[in-house]
Formats: C-alpha cells, structure tokens, sequence
C-alpha cells in the first residue's frame, strides 16, 4: 500500500468531496484530483482504479477506510453541512441519540442515529431493516410503533408466545440491526431519508458473531436499497444466504398471512 487507511474525519470529509468532484470532472481535472488526494496520503490504486464517491463509502462502511477520531460531519444530498454527530470508530458503542434538529442554509435538518445491533454469540440469522422509526429511536427498542408495523406480530407467529424483546429474539437465535447509523428524516417514513446515511459497519459485526449463516432483509424497497448500496461485496463472499422478504410495515399491501408464509420459508419453519 503506498498511502494510508486511516484518516481523521476533516480528512474524509476533503477525500469525498474531491471524489465527488472526480466522479464529474474530465480526464485532465481528475488527474489534478488524485494528485489532490494523493497529498492526503489516500491512493485510489490501493483500492479501486474505478473508484468513485459510492464506493469510497462503501470502503468505510466495509472497514478497509478508517476514521481516526470520532468526530464527523453530516452532509445531505446537496453536500451541505447538517451538523457535527459523534460517531463510534466502530459503531460498537453509541450514546443517547434521538434527533438533532439543525437550521443550517435557511432549511430544518433532521440528524437521527440508530440503535445498538441485538445480538450474541448464538444467533444464526440477522435481520436487517433500514432505519428505524421515531417511536422505536426513543424508547431504544426496535418495531415499537405497532400500529404501522407487524414486526413482533410476524415474531411471535413463527417462534411462540413471549415479550416484544430483545432477550425473546435472542433466545431463537435471531439477531436484529439496521443497514443505516445515521441519516437525515424528518418522522419515520424511508422516503423522508434525505442525504446523511452512515452505514452501520455491518462487515465488522459479521465478522465478530461467526454463527451468522443467513442474513434477511426486511423489505424490497429501502433496506434492500441501501444493503446493495452499502455492503455489496458481501454478494460477492457467497459465505451468507442473502434473500429480501416482504416488509413488516402495515403500509405493505399484503395479506399477513402470505407474508408471514414468506417469512416462514426463510427461517426453515415447517
């Protein structure tokens, strides 16, 4: 490797806008962009001739790109500023977090951070959402808005009776986290998401939880989106049976028969 992996925050915000810019620029102005970058320690040729702004997250979400402090900023789509969030170097560890509302360039911005992953040493399956509601963010528990979700109804119909818990998924070897750490929403609706994804660093918890053999994504739309976006080269491993099922969301417009019998062919139940 001629550069570094490990780069401060101010450091990866500078090398993903000059990606940005490489992404639109001729191939004159990109030679002038790498030799930017290359200032910074980062040589494309360490990781992908074809890299673009995409994949430049993907290789932080991925672990190969490292952030040395823990303070970063939240950009939206339009690459302004949202605010400055604390995020763990390994999104291992989090602090209370329900929203940070921001004026920033005349518009209301919504910063949100996740929750902790569910998880242990036992489980066999993960299931994977893309952000989780309001609801759900302030009382630190996934699937809280029962109203709009069949989440813990879908639960208790493929594994039994119990409490809306993280100890009753433990106990059926399913593990449960989110695609994204962070995003801009104003409410809980996926289509609200508006610029600021963070990736969970999904790759590092795979590694340390090995009896993971299935991971299912909850959900065509959103989740399955950022997964493709995000984590893409676990496709590519062929170690983790990989398969989408229809949304627990109520505002699917499925009978929850049929979607439970999808869901039940996916974890084996007979």
């Amino acid at each position: 490797m001629k550069g570094r992996d490990t780069f401060t925050s101010f450091e990866i915000e500078t090398l993903y806008k000059l990606l940005r810019c490489k992404d639109e620029a001729d191939s004159c102005e990109q030679k002038k962009i790498r030799a930017e970058m290359r200032k910074i320690g980062f040589y494309i040729t360490d990781f992908d001739e074809k890299m673009n702004s995409d994949d430049f997250n993907a290789l932080i979400a991925n672990g190969r790109i490292h952030i040395s402090d823990k303070l970063t900023k939240v950009f939206d789509d339009n690459h302004k500023l949202m605010a400055h969030i604390v995020v763990p170097q390994n999104n291992m560890e989090y602090s209370d977090f329900s929203e940070n509302k921001n004026n920033i360039g005349g518009g209301t911005n919504y910063v949100k951070r996740g929750l902790e992953p569910w998880i242990n040493d036992d489980c066999e399956y993960i299931i994977l959402g893309s952000f989780p509601g309001d609801i759900s963010i302030k009382s630190k528990a996934y699937y809280q808005n029962k109203n709009k979700n069949s989440f813990w109804k879908l639960m208790h119909a493929l594994f039994g009776n119990g409490d809306d818990s993280k100890e009753f998924l433990l106990s059926h070897h399913v593990a449960l986290w989110d695609c994204l750490a962070l995003c801009n929403r104003k409410g809980s609706l996926d289509s609200n998401i508006s610029g600021g994804e963070v990736p969970n660093n999904i790759i590092d918890l795979l590694r340390k939880y090995p009896n993971i053999k299935k991971i299912i994504l909850n959900g065509y739309g959103k989740t399955r989106k950022c997964f493709a976006k995000y984590f893409k080269d676990l496709y590519k491993q062929h170690k983790y049976d990989i398969v989408a099922v229809p949304s627990s969301s109520n505002t699917l417009s499925m009978f929850f028969h049929d979607k439970l019998e999808i869901w039940r062919k996916e974890f084996e139940i007979v």
